[in-house]
């Protein structure tokens, strides 16, 4: 009985922190309850944030809270929310020296990001130098 008590009251929960390598500002965007379904086997809608961060993201953290946990025990874990903090970086990262840099523009089309990200991959095959893709 405590041995069952003690695997439901532990199964499920989580805290991942991903770094991009970037300092880390101010600004900070708080998520409390990002939908999942199924034991996050329906993963969230992606999270739009370059907006808030046009200098592109440091710090993402994903958790499961005790409220977003109570919630997921109530429905017996169709409804599955995770509480998501995304922190902005204060910069873009260094371009390497001698990488031309391609850029993708906002709202492209599939075949409009194929064909830009083919001719960063061929320029960095031609020249042998590094290329930077920018969404």
């Amino acid at each position: 009985m405590r041995a069952s008590l003690l695997a439901l009251c532990t199964a499920g929960c989580f805290h991942q922190v991903v770094q991009t390598g970037r300092a880390p500002s101010a600004t900070v965007i708080d998520k409390a309850f990002v939908t999942t379904w199924l034991w996050g086997l329906v993963p969230a809608q992606p999270i739009d944030v370059r907006a808030q961060c046009p200098t592109g993201v440091a710090v993402i953290t994903t958790e499961q809270s005790f409220m977003n946990g109570l919630a997921a025990l109530v429905t017996l874990g169709i409804y599955t929310p995770q509480h998501v903090q995304i922190t902005c970086a204060t910069g873009t990262a260094m371009i390497p020296k001698g990488a031309k840099e391609f850029r993708v523009p906002v709202g492209a089309s599939a075949a409009e990001r194929a064909t830009v990200a083919n001719e960063a991959v061929e320029q960095a095959i031609e020249t042998g130098s590094p290329t930077v893709l920018r969404f």
